[in-house]
């Protein structure tokens, strides 16, 4: 026992002595961050103290910082990130083994940051490690932090709408060879940039790295490492094939649609996913979505009604207007739509269409009123942030004007000066960034308010050839679901190319001079214009035209329309020019308001989004209305805003 007891006090001396020699600064340089602990953090922190020509506090802070990540004290963690950074600014910039490091600090500090509801203010943090990630010379493991970091950058871009910043985030992380050497990591990059190519409707380049990703997936030796977990493994596998599939169906390939959903139902059943704890609700009813659309493959009708049913029961007892489920209710009232239009259920597909249109209406405005309080709480916590600076600024010249009593007055007048003009500064700062925010938030919810006042009209028409038993009903309701699904897409997007948005109006006057009322059209595009390299503001010039068919050409014979797009070089805008033959603009208007008593509401929104763009971008975005002098027909000339991708 004596024996036993000599020993232990001989390995504790052992260890306490090791645990206070002074490290070297090769050996505080050289530490592993893989294999830290707290003895390394004990042994760095007594060197530091104790040897004040060492350098490592940077390193420190950001280890320590990182175990208490990894032990979920996240307080801890955020509080030892900001230590980490604020030495390295004040003591060891440029300092190699701080530099190698601080990206480190910055990562962990904006996953802090995105975790406590603050986007934007992660964003910004996340950016600044990146640059110093990519600035200094890297160390074995570094590029792992990096893709880190880039990873969480395009999430965020995601959930702030952003997708082409997420997308480019993604792609740079594709890039590197230590990802791609990571079988699971790298089939989750390629999953992730091959849905962000689907949401961008570039299906060719989806397809591309959908496919990469099964193939990255097909290792199933990955299964036999036990840092992967198997449910997320398999999702990950579901969520590249429904994705495939929903490329098929949008392509009109129904046989590879029905394949592909077919596989993944499979790999979901044989799992047993349903009864994971790990996978949220949500994936689990993107499955059942799938599934409901095998059935209607099958020509099951009525057990697909009932699947895609319980699907959209589940979406309505919990909304929580999130993006993602966003696209599910989509996906899933499109399925319904499908099934009733074969079962002949107009009434039903028609109901589908205007519920779907309410819920988008509503997940607009509760996006829009989620932002705004987000960038309300954002501004309130820098204003906390920079006060505290401020009175941690202003304590410290404090105890420099205790100690030089003598030039007291100058130094405080000096000071309350500076900080006068810089609040002044900062708080015009802030006024104008909330300013902008806000009138893009406007412009958003501007852009919502329009979309549902085509469809309504849509439904009107609908409603029309229904009682009129017309046999036009399904192919103008298939024509009119694409063009919707196109809308919707667009208008997720502050700015589209302007061929999208050509191709949407193409497809609008398709539809109604084929089914509406009957009209000759013409689209002229100026040779000279890249359309595709050409961004402007979505659902602009296509009311224009719905006026033209309804209020110019609705009453004449042989009806025509012409639409007609230039570069305007001498205001830097996109003229778009809609030219009719019909009653002429003032008397269409005239009919229009004797019909409806008020001013239209389309009308009412143009003419704000007209204002909110000419205010932004600091041009005369406007209309003008030219009438002909034998009062047939008009010209109506839109003037738009365009930046160069």
């Amino acid at each position: 026992m004596k024996r036993l007891f000599f020993i232990f006090v001989f390995v504790f001396l052992s260890f306490d002595s090791y645990s206070q020699e002074i490290l070297s600064q090769h050996t505080i340089d050289t530490m592993s961050f893989g294999k830290f602990n707290r003895v390394y953090l004990d042994s760095i922190k007594y060197s530091l103290e104790n040897n004040r020509s060492l350098k490592g506090w940077t390193k420190y802070y950001t280890f320590k910082s990182y175990v208490h990540l990894f032990k979920r004290e996240n307080d801890s963690a955020h509080s030892d990130a900001k230590k980490a950074i604020k030495v390295y600014d004040s003591l060891e910039v440029g300092y190699l083994g701080s530099d190698e490091t601080i990206h480190r600090a910055y990562y962990i500090r904006g996953l802090r940051e995105y975790f406590t509801k603050k986007p934007i203010t992660a964003l910004k943090t996340l950016y600044k490690g990146l640059s110093y990630a990519t600035k200094y010379p890297k160390p074995l493991d570094q590029k792992s932090w990096e893709f880190y970091i880039l990873e969480r950058i395009s999430i965020i871009h995601v959930e702030l709408g952003d997708t082409e910043l997420a997308l480019k985030a993604m792609q740079k992380v594709a890039s590197d060879k230590t990802v791609l050497g990571r079988r699971y990591e790298g089939g989750n990059n390629r999953n992730y940039i091959g849905v962000l190519f689907k949401d961008l409707k570039k299906y060719d380049s989806a397809k591309v790295y959908l496919k990469e990703a099964l193939r990255m997936y097909n290792d199933t030796s990955l299964l036999d490492n036990d840092n992967y977990d198997k449910d997320y493994f398999f999702r990950s596998q579901i969520v590249a094939l429904d994705a495939l599939g929903d490329i098929a169906l949008y392509q009109n390939q129904k046989d590879s649609a029905y394949n592909n959903f077919l596989k993944a139902n499979k790999i979901f059943s044989d799992q047993e996913l349903v009864n994971s704890d790990l996978l949220p609700s949500i994936a689990k009813l993107e499955s059942l979505t799938s599934y409901g659309y095998i059935l209607f493959y099958q020509n099951d009708l009525n057990k697909s009604e009932a699947v895609l049913n319980q699907v959209r029961d589940s979406l309505r007892k919990n909304y929580s207007y999130s993006r993602d489920e966003r696209d599910l209710y989509v996906r899933v009232c499109d399925f319904m739509n499908k099934v009733y239009l074969k079962q002949g259920a107009y009434e039903k597909s028609t109901s589908t269409l205007s519920e779907l249109n309410e819920y988008l209406i509503a997940h607009n405005e509760k996006s829009i009123a989620k932002q705004l309080q987000l960038y309300a709480s954002e501004f309130e916590l820098e204003e906390k942030d920079e006060s505290i600076s401020k009175l941690e600024e202003l304590t410290e010249q404090q105890t420099t004007i205790v100690q030089q009593k003598n030039i007291i007055n100058w130094v405080l007048g000096g000071l309350f000066l500076s900080f006068l003009i810089l609040g002044v500064v900062l708080f015009r700062q802030n006024k104008l960034k909330s300013k902008y925010k806000t009138t893009i938030l406007e412009q958003r919810l501007l852009r919502s308010q329009l979309n549902p006042h085509f469809l309504f009209n849509s439904l009107g028409t609908i409603v029309s050839l229904t009682s009129n038993e017309s046999k036009n009903v399904i192919p103008y309701t298939l024509k009119l679901s694409n063009l919707l699904r196109s809308i919707l897409e667009n208008s997720r997007e502050e700015f589209v190319s302007l061929e999208e948005e050509i191709q949407t109006v193409k497809d609008y006057l398709e539809l109604q001079s084929n089914f509406s009322q009957k009209f000759d059209h013409v689209v002229e595009i100026d040779p000279g214009l890249n359309v595709q390299n050409i961004l402007v503001p979505p659902m602009f010039i296509q009311p224009f035209v719905e006026n033209a068919i309804e209020h110019g050409i609705a009453a004449v014979k042989d009806g025509e329309i012409t639409l007609k797009i230039i570069m305007d070089d001498n205001e830097k805008l996109i003229k778009s020019s809609i030219i009719d033959n019909g009653v002429g603009y003032a008397k269409g208007q005239e009919i229009k308001a004797k019909n409806s008593g008020y001013e239209s509401l389309s009308g009412s929104i143009l003419k704000d989004r007209f204002k909110i763009y000419s205010r932004s971008f600091k041009v005369d975005a406007r209309f003008d209305v030219i009438e002909n002098t034998d009062n047939k027909g008009s010209r109506v000339d839109v003037y738009l805003p365009y930046i160069l991708e």
